[in-house]
């Protein structure tokens, strides 16, 4: 029996603090020595993990279970420790990275170490084995904010479409902007604000709405020719919805990913996830003039990592990092988060590669 000891981040509901703790996890050998783990699971050691505002988001909503272990953490990259007899994919000593969504776990990716089972019903960990474009720091910085990039466009006709970000220098917005224009939409209008402006026009947008004026007469003003097709919210709000029928194409369709309310405050943000709730309900009801959605990576479309990776691997998707944060500052990572003044992904280094 071989024991590994190591620390993760962890907390207990939204009213415990999140802190470091020490685990460990205890194995069989086989003769060799070698460590036999389940079946369909991966022991990875993690290198970096990048921060999310959904990683500390989700602790504000956490309140029933005090007495578990909660791990934060969704996008990774290190080296395979071990496997499980059923993993063909990859080899002892391989670099991966990806999203391990944690929705039916209670572990993450703050950690150093992920045991990953492969198996699970729903919300499957994407995992992949890293570009030779990409080091292990870029490789942390993508996969959710990519994925869920990707998500947003599937299965939309993007070429010739004129469509509308709503918050175009997000990490998501900034990967949706370059996918928009590697697609060949013909009218990217990105909100953004000033600072941000030179930025957004560099990775594909042809028009800029400035976030801190007016937001709806200006996109008032962008279709007094031609509504929208699409409308992708990274930013969050509802202001469009009284005008919708003059801002969105008939048979249009508005994703969001962050639903009516932008912020992390419990209260509003669980009110504006309930009306778009029921928005979606609307919508599949087909009682809209247009289609309603609220995106989570992971959910309708697996194997997307692959398709991130052929992105990335091309060359023509440029990441973005602002800080790399040593293991103990997870706290003034999220900090610097919430200020949002970032600059690109927050990286934590879990392990020196």
């Amino acid at each position: 029996m071989t024991n590994i000891k190591y620390r993760r981040w962890a907390f207990g509901a939204s009213y415990t603090p999140l802190k470091i703790i020490n685990d460990e996890f205890d194995f069989p050998t086989d003769s060799q020595g070698q460590l036999i783990i389940p079946n369909n699971d991966i022991l990875v050691k993690i290198h970096y993990a990048s921060l999310n505002p959904v990683d500390y988001k989700m602790q504000h909503v956490t309140f029933f279970t005090p007495f578990i272990n909660h791990g934060m953490g969704k996008d990774f990259s290190g080296e395979v420790v071990a496997m499980g007899k059923n993993i063909t994919k990859f080899k002892v000593g391989d670099f991966v990275q990806g999203l391990h969504p944690g929705v039916l776990t209670t572990d993450g990716t703050f950690s150093e170490y992920l045991l990953i089972n492969t198996n699970l019903l729903a919300f499957n960990t994407e995992i992949a084995t890293v570009p030779s474009n990409t080091n292990l720091e870029q490789a942390a910085a993508w996969p959710l904010v990519l994925g869920t990039a990707l998500l947003l466009i599937d299965q939309l006709q993007i070429r010739g479409k004129k469509v509308l970000l709503l918050g175009g220098a997000t990490s998501v917005g900034r990967y949706l902007t370059q996918l928009l224009k590697i697609e060949g939409a013909s009218d990217i209008v990105v909100s953004c604000s000033p600072r941000s402006q030179e930025l957004v026009e560099s990775l594909g947008a042809t028009k800029i709405i400035n976030y801190r004026e007016n937001v709806l007469n200006q996109v008032l003003e962008n279709v007094k020719d031609k509504p929208f097709d699409y409308i992708f919210d990274c930013w969050g709000g509802n202001s469009l919805f009284p005008h919708i029928k003059e801002v969105l194409a008939k048979g249009g369709a508005y994703r969001t990913i962050v639903g009516d309310h932008a912020g992390s405050e419990l209260v509003p943000m669980v009110w504006g996830t309930f009306r778009s709730i029921c928005r979606i309900l609307v919508s599949s009801a087909h009682l809209l003039s247009y289609s309603y959605s609220y995106v989570l990576v992971g959910s309708r479309n697996p194997g997307w990592i692959t398709k991130a990776q052929e992105y990335v691997g091309s060359g023509k998707l440029k990441i973005y990092i602002d800080k790399v944060y040593p293991f103990e500052e997870l706290h003034e990572a999220i900090a610097y988060s919430e200020t949002g003044r970032a600059n690109g992904k927050l990286i934590i280094k879990v392990i020196e590669s």
